[in-house]
């Protein structure tokens, strides 16, 4: 039996703003994975780490370049290809091993989300579903005052 594949929208920064499904199931979760650039630091983690639990593994995807430029082969497109099929390769070789792996993402899974990377990858083999999360646009507008309705 295989793992499932869940996309995971963290909302806006604050992990209050988080749906009560997505900290449920980061908590849950046997695999935690989550992007960052090569200084290490991310974002969605330090949103997620409250509901972080002793024993989960942890899958940093780290990708090779942001903005510089790269003497891939391929030039940035190809080395951000390699990446991602590189991590699709460690994110199945959890779900094979029948682990349920959630991918963190800030704001919403599928709004300029990496995620939606690893779903085009591994959802015709894997069972996946997308949490939605708030997006930054969304929170922006609420941020501002209450509503002149």
């Amino acid at each position: 039996m295989t793992g499932r594949l869940w996309g995971v929208g963290l909302g806006p920064g604050d992990p209050e703003l988080m749906t009560v499904k997505a900290a449920r199931l980061i908590g849950a979760a046997d695999v935690i994975a989550f992007h960052s650039a090569r200084h290490g630091r991310s974002i969605a983690r330090s949103v997620a780490a409250p509901y972080l639990r002793d024993g989960q593994l942890e899958e940093h995807l780290i990708y090779p370049l942001t903005t510089e430029t790269t003497d891939h082969p391929g030039g940035y497109q190809g080395a951000m290809d390699d990446f991602y099929a590189d991590c699709a390769a460690r994110l199945a070789a959890h779900l094979d091993a029948g682990r349920d792996v959630v991918v963190l993402a800030e704001g919403d899974p599928l709004f300029y989300g990496s995620y939606m990377h690893m779903h085009k990858r591994l959802a015709d083999r894997y069972e996946c579903e997308v949490v939605p999360g708030v997006t930054s646009v969304s929170a922006a507008r609420r941020s501002t005052g209450p509503s002149a309705v």
